[in-house]
């Protein structure tokens, strides 16, 4: 009789192409602190619907609950006019005067804030996947589903809800509106004008923007089998052209 002791089979180990598909909240945890490992699933198996809720409603409620307070209105009525006024447009005293007293006596704004950011995250987050399939599929020869590129897009822009609502509580703090972020380096130059080029160029480099693109590209490169660097390059390529003609038209 043998007193040999069967040995036990250790399980494989999986790997992430096997391994079971992260909720919805390890998804957007992953995709803040470890993009390269989280996207490997990503792209294996597409989801869109549930992260782009979570990023519209963040967005829509960083940027909406302030607005029903005094302090929060009168914030966003500011940044309204400021909106009208970079783009050629005049705001008279009678006009203010109506603008104000609708933000006074409604919590439109707000509402309106909220509902905005739950249609306007699905359009944008559409457009941005067509422009990124085309140019991967179509010009640089990918193979990548129309799915898999909105997949790899709407996940990374979980880091621009982060920057909304790290931007929101320091914007009502200060009685003030802007779009994009905080912490970009126009806030480092306090003493410029901010109607100036300068200025409005310094706004433009948005940290939590950088930090977008660099996921985007981590992403795309996970997708398409290419170096994230590239893809990165390419992107704040468009990004500094596209900034640099805001800049440009909306300085005074």
């Amino acid at each position: 009789m043998s007193d040999a002791t069967p040995t036990a089979t250790m399980p494989a180990p999986s790997s992430p192409e096997s391994a079971p598909i992260p909720g919805l909240l390890s998804r957007a945890i992953g995709i803040i602190t470890a993009p390269g490992a989280m996207y490997v699933h990503v792209v294996r198996s597409p989801k869109v619907a549930g992260m782009m809720f979570i990023v519209a409603v963040l967005q829509g409620l960083a940027l909406g609950v302030p607005q029903f307070t005094d302090r929060g209105r009168a914030a966003a009525l500011e940044m309204q006019v400021e909106m009208v006024e970079n783009f050629g447009g005049t705001v008279t005293d009678e006009v203010y005067q109506q603008m104000e007293q609708r933000s006074r006596n409604s919590n439109l704004g707000a509402y309106s804030a909220i509902v905005t950011q739950l249609v306007g995250v699905p359009f944008g987050a559409l457009v941005l996947t067509v422009i990124l399939w085309g140019v991967f599929n179509t010009i640089m020869g990918g193979t990548a589903t129309f799915k898999q590129v909105m997949a790899v897009l709407v996940h990374s822009q979980i880091i621009s809800a982060l920057g909304t609502v790290f931007s929101a509580p320091i914007m009502y703090a200060r009685g003030v509106m802007q779009a994009g972020s905080v912490a970009n380096l126009g806030a480092a130059f306090p003493m410029l004008d901010e109607s100036s080029f300068a200025a409005k160029a310094l706004g433009a480099v948005d940290l939590f923007l950088i930090w977008w693109v660099i996921v985007l590209s981590i992403g795309l490169a996970t997708l398409f089998k290419r170096k994230a660097a590239s893809i990165a390059t390419g992107l704040f390529v468009v990004y500094g052209i596209v900034a640099l003609a805001i800049a440009y038209f909306t300085a005074r």
